[in-house]
C-alpha cells in the first residue's frame, strides 16, 4: 500500500498543488488512519474487475471513465450493495458523474 498511497498525490506534486512534503505528511496520515482503523480496508474481488469491465461497457461512451476509476467506483457499489457505504469521494469529473448515475451520493473534492 505505501506505493499507492504516495501515487495518489504525486500528481498533486508535480501540479503544483501540494508540495511533496504536504503530499508526504498526507500519506502519512493516511497510512496512520489505515492502521488505528479509522479506515477501512476492502479488498478487491474478480467480482469488482468484471462490475468495472460492465460500468465501462456502459458508460464509456458518454463518459471518460478510465479503468481504475471504474474499478474504484465497483467496488464503491459492492460496498453499497452489501450496506457498508453510499458515499464515493472523487476529484475527478467523469468518475463524479457516473457515480451519481449509479446512484451513490458523491463527495467531490474539486467542487
Amino acid at each position: 500500500m505505501p506505493g499507492s498511497v504516495v501515487r495518489a498525490y504525486s500528481s498533486e506534486v508535480r501540479s503544483g498543488v501540494l508540495s511533496q512534503a504536504e503530499a508526504t505528511s498526507v500519506a502519512d496520515h493516511f497510512k496512520a488512519d489505515v492502521a488505528s482503523g479509522a479506515i477501512d480496508v476492502f479488498a478487491i474481488s474478480v467480482f469488482d474487475y468484471r462490475r468495472a469491465e460492465d460500468l465501462i461497457a456502459r458508460h464509456g461512451f458518454g463518459h471518460r471513465l478510465r479503468s481504475l476509476d471504474a474499478l474504484q467506483l465497483g467496488v464503491a457499489l459492492d460496498l453499497r450493495d452489501q450496506g457498508l457505504g453510499k458515499t464515493i469521494v472523487a476529484a475527478d469529473v467523469a468518475l463524479s458523474e457516473v457515480a451519481a448515475r449509479e446512484g451513490l451520493l458523491v463527495l467531490n473534492l474539486k467542487a
